[in-house]
């Protein structure tokens, strides 16, 4: 064995993992062999008084451990074992190693463990409160074995009344303690438990708030939900109520180990025998279910963010007639998850049969053995009946500790994307501290860029151009061409691959971030309103404004004469994502949104797309009269919105094409004119030519 664990050591063989297995079960051989033949030893007392045999029996059980321990140990940094075929699952030898090297990667389950108990040390104070119940209450059921064990005692030798009302009024106290603090100590960890999931989830939430916006171009809605619910429950009840179950019986079982050494050391080894097998098999159900957790958590988020996906545009699902299609496809997902989830009832169907089985074959040879040893003189009958109930609790002890071990395994395989998430770093830090005075220049400098959801596909190339306070300018072009893009860095949402966009001649990352989104509006073309008031909807993220500025908002963007026509006026209730409101409704709450910040540089990414011809050119002409040493920069595919600008940027392919005035680029043949004459601003530009 230590042969092998050097070649371990030296040599990177996958194919020494293969002898992990018989040299398991050589160490329960030899661990068996060790105990039974000190019982076989102490039958004669004369022999069994020796030193020199202790110390044979205590070495082979040490030697046998130590080896298998350091074993399991090189396995462990070396490699990691491939449980997947237990599934079924065959690897080659090229993607094993592959395996092995995306493993050693990733966190181990230890670390995992740590980091959900670090969590508790926060609620210390509900936590030592429960644990202290906790010891109590286990201490006095501790004692209740051996308590019935003497009343039995007493009933079968006829020691008298007395000695029996004794028994049971010790029995009768201890039960009421033990229900007293059993009380204390559920409510005390159930509170701990909603305290660590609280935390969990604001940790979870305030690293996802603070990612770049490509995080969230590559990542489900619904996964990052699932995470956020699911993930975060199960770990939460995991660290905290399973940990007042697993603290509960390791102290009970520590307590009914003591006693069943005191009341015959023979039967405690008969019991002990066991123990290496029962740990085997914990650990490869451990690890296996620990596999199926983290991939039914995979299946779970996809499955929520298609009933996420479908639930939020059930018109757009209404309007095709495809509800029985879609509940179709999610009825999929749910199968998918089912056939794990059937994995998982297998395994740990095999898991409870081993258990169980070994469980009640000890049980078997200790009624045998003790048995033995009270015919033989050498134990009395009520110690007999007390190492029962003993051995029986522990098995229940161990029942339930198991049953932390597979709940901790599963919020180990919840706990990897949790973290994960947790402890991302965006590439986009909001590091910058610059606040001066903002006059609205925007300048790009040799631009490119590209999507990282999209790394063969360069939205921009070399783009140029600069924009001066106080000018409007539009950026117009056949779709796809990048003028959102542009926007979207200027907003700083993400980070130029080549060059630099600057405003007012600094960085856009130099300023802090909370400033510069106060000095830069925008307002999209398919506004976002949030459930609630029309009145915390125009002032989201500017709670300094005041009601004098928020009504000169809402009449700048000609929205306040329908809003004081409704019932509640500026507390009317706008619904999930403004379903309450027409789209022009929502579009002249968004523009008073980003009015009312005062800001420098206003950006309307076709915000007036949805409102009729008089409602467009009234909101014009209140742009036109607060953009007054304001940069505007405006998307537009209407020939009326561009005309009267002071620039107007031709966006092609990733590329400025054009830039000019409106009167000099209709003099052009290029694409401008082609458009304007077509007034299909916007369209594809093959379609055009």
């Amino acid at each position: 064995m230590l042969i092998f664990i050097v070649l371990k050591v030296k040599h990177e063989h996958p194919w020494l993992e293969k002898f992990f297995v018989p040299l398991l079960g050589v160490f329960i051989l030899h661990w068996t062999f060790s105990l039974v033949k000190l019982l076989a030893f102490s039958e004669k007392i004369e022999q069994f008084a020796y030193f020199g045999f202790w110390l044979n029996i205590v070495w082979n059980v040490v030697a046998a451990a130590l080896i298998i321990l350091l074993w399991n140990f090189v396995l462990r940094i070396k490699t990691s074992w491939d449980y997947q075929s237990l599934a079924g699952e065959r690897h080659d030898l090229t993607s094993r190693l592959q395996e092995t090297k995306k493993e050693f990667s990733r966190s181990g389950t230890g670390q995992h463990i740590l980091r959900l108990l670090q969590y508790c040390k926060h609620q210390w104070i509900w936590f030592s409160t429960g644990f202290i119940f906790l010891i109590i209450y286990s201490s006095s059921r501790v004692f209740l074995p051996h308590c019935i064990g003497q009343v039995l005692s007493n009933i079968v030798e006829g020691r008298g009344v007395a000695v029996l009302v004794r028994s049971v009024l010790l029995m009768s106290t201890l039960t009421f303690v033990s229900t007293v603090t059993a009380g204390l100590r559920g409510g005390s960890f159930t509170y701990a438990t909603a305290l660590v999931n609280r935390q969990m989830r604001y940790d979870l939430f305030s690293s996802l708030v603070e990612q770049d916006i490509s995080f969230f171009d590559t990542t489900n809605t619904g996964e990052i939900t699932s995470r956020l619910t699911t993930d975060c429950e199960t770990m939460s009840s995991t660290v905290s109520t399973n940990l007042n179950v697993f603290l509960r019986n390791i102290v009970m079982l520590l307590g009914s180990l003591a006693f069943m050494s005191t009341l015959s050391w023979r039967l405690s080894l008969v019991t002990f025998i066991i123990v290496p097998v029962v740990g085997f098999v914990t650990k490869v159900y451990g690890s296996y279910y620990d596999q199926l957790t983290e991939k039914t958590q995979e299946r779970i988020a996809v499955s929520n963010h298609v009933a996420e996906q479908v639930i939020s545009t059930m018109r757009t699902v209404r309007s095709f007639a495809c509800e029985k299609r879609e509940a179709k496809k999610f009825l999929q997902h749910l199968d998918e998850i089912l056939h794990l989830n059937k994995k998982k009832a297998l395994a740990y169907m095999g898991y409870m049969w081993t258990t169980e089985l070994c469980d009640n074959a000890i049980l078997i040879v200790v009624l045998f053995y003790g048995g033995h040893l009270v015919l033989s003189g050498k134990m009395t009958v009520g110690n007999l009946i007390s190492f029962l109930l003993y051995q029986m609790q522990l098995g229940e002890n161990l029942y339930n500790i198991s049953y932390v071990f597979t709940g901790l395994m599963e919020s180990v395989g919840a706990s990897r994307k949790v973290f994960e998430y947790m402890v991302r770093k965006p590439k986009i830090l909001h590091v910058g501290m610059k606040k001066t005075p903002i006059n609205g220049e925007v300048k790009f400098d040799s631009v490119s860029f590209t999507y990282a959801s999209r790394p063969n596909n360069p939205v921009l190339q070399d783009v140029s151009f600069t924009v001066h306070p106080g000018q409007t300018v539009a950026l117009v072009g056949p779709s796809g061409g990048g003028k959102s893009s542009i926007v979207s860095l200027i907003e700083h949402f993400y980070e130029c691959d080549k060059g630099c966009v600057l405003i007012d001649g600094n960085p856009v990352a130099e300023y802090d971030h909370e400033y510069i989104h106060q000095k830069i509006a925008l307002v999209a073309q398919d506004p976002i309103l949030y459930d609630g008031t029309v009145r915390d909807n125009i002032i989201y993220g500017c709670d300094w404004a005041t009601e004098e500025d928020v009504l000169n908002a809402a009449k700048i963007a000609n929205a306040h004469n329908f809003i004081m026509e409704t019932e509640k006026q500026y507390e009317t209730n706008c619904g999930e994502k403004g379903i309450q409101l027409s789209g022009g409704q929502k579009q002249r709450i968004a523009i008073a949104r980003a009015v009312v910040r005062h800001p420098a540089i206003l950006i309307l990414d076709e915000a007036t797309s949805a409102l009729d011809a008089e409602n467009e050119h009234i909101i014009q002409d209140a742009i036109a009269q607060c953009s007054k040493n304001k940069t505007v920069i405006v998307i537009a595919h209407r020939l009326s919105t561009v005309e009267n600008a002071d620039q107007i940027i031709v966006i092609s392919k990733g590329q400025v094409v054009q830039q000019g005035r409106h009167e000099d680029l209709l003099e052009q043949d290029g694409i401008y004119r082609a458009l304007v004459h077509r007034q299909l601003l916007g369209h594809n530009l093959s379609k055009i030519h």
